[in-house]
């Protein structure tokens, strides 16, 4: 459902969603929209926003959908026109140049906001057969505390803050072979 978080089983091998966690921003008849927010390019958000100049933040790889876009989760809430809400304090684009305008008169709330370049995205039924395949383990419950967490750990923390069932998914080797 809308919210939840799709975490990637260690087996997962598919160059763009091995060892993703994926937000979900909407779910339903029509299909699943999400970002993968657990994969941080080499692209700052000044380097492709040409009015945000001293801005840094990174820009995610947020799916293999529509890369050509700009796409960003917040917590603005409300306060930005047109802001989807995804979870309580979460939501799902808006008027960008009102999140420019909110970054630019108080820098530090660059850290409630992630952009992305693309999305993630499935068909009807699609992720459905997917959760059947065990490629994913779901999380509902997500609040903004995942835009705070440090990229590179996102994966191995959701998993741990599971359950001892599922963390131990978190110490399978990137390679089992090397082991």
């Amino acid at each position: 459902m809308k919210g939840s978080l799709l975490i990637s089983e260690p087996t997962l091998k598919d160059a763009y969603f091995n060892r993703s966690v994926i937000l979900l921003v909407e779910h339903n008849q029509d299909g699943t929209v999400g970002f993968i927010i657990n994969k941080p390019i080499d692209i700052e958000i000044n380097s492709i926003v040409n009015d945000l100049d001293d801005i840094h933040a990174s820009v995610f790889f947020g799916g293999p959908v529509n890369k050509d876009n700009l796409f960003f989760i917040h917590t603005f809430g409300k306060e930005i026109e047109g802001a989807m809400q995804v979870t309580e304090n979460l939501f799902w684009g808006g008027d960008f140049n009102m999140i420019k305008d909110v970054i630019r008169k108080d820098i530090s709330k660059i850290n409630q906001v992630r952009f992305f370049i693309g999305y993630s995205g499935w068909d009807p039924g699609q992720l459905d057969q997917e959760l059947e395949l065990n490629s994913w383990v779901v999380k509902s419950g997500v609040d903004d505390n995942i835009l705070k967490q440090e990229p590179k750990n996102i994966w191995k923390n959701t998993l741990r803050s599971m359950g001892s069932d599922i963390a131990l998914l978190s110490f399978f080797p990137d390679n089992p072979q090397l082991n």
